[in-house]
């Protein structure tokens, strides 16, 4: 049977996919949050990422994000619901995403989103309790560019919760 074969899911199945979904989802929000601890906890000490422009450890992964991301405003990686094929204790893993990435304002005030998507498609391994990424290829399907005109932007208020970019953000504490 191959591991796209259909096949019945176990209660550990569910679990498996809980446990791969939360790695993922804790690798987008230290991403978008440009913490560099969070998103290197997401692959075992000898994980790698391709990113294409990038190739390497998860950890040195993590420190280049911090220093691509960090020239945009803000990024928002939007997940789908990840497709688990799991073998004993290795999983074949593709998640579809939408990344957007603010420009910092120019002069004038405009800005630009820089839309991308793609697929993350991951060996994720438990080894010796928990599930992370053994090896991450991201995959560009489309990108496109949208620009956003200063004068059309709905200033937040002073008292409204603006997302940080970093420990600061009301993430990283209780609410």
């Amino acid at each position: 049977m191959t591991m796209d074969a259909p096949r019945t899911l176990t209660a550990e199945d569910l679990v498996v996919r809980e446990e791969i979904t939360d790695v993922i989802k804790r690798l987008a929000r230290g991403t978008d949050r440009l913490d560099e601890e969070l998103m290197a906890s997401c692959y075992h000490p000898d994980g790698y990422d391709d990113h294409n422009m990038f190739r390497g450890s998860g950890q040195d992964f993590a420190r280049w994000v911090v220093t691509m991301l960090s020239r945009h405003q803000a990024t928002m990686h939007f997940l789908a619901s990840p497709y688990v094929r799991r073998d004993g204790d290795v999983a074949q893993v593709d998640t579809y995403c939408i990344a957007h990435h603010i420009s910092p304002p120019d002069d004038a005030g405009d800005q630009a989103d820089m839309v991308i998507g793609v697929r993350y498609v991951d060996r994720f391994e438990r080894r010796d309790g928990p599930w992370l990424i053994a090896k991450r290829v991201c995959a560009f399907d489309w990108t496109y560019t949208i620009p956003i005109d200063g004068s059309t932007r709905w200033p937040f208020a002073e008292d409204f919760t603006v997302g940080a970019r970093d420990r600061t953000d009301i993430t990283y504490r209780p609410v």
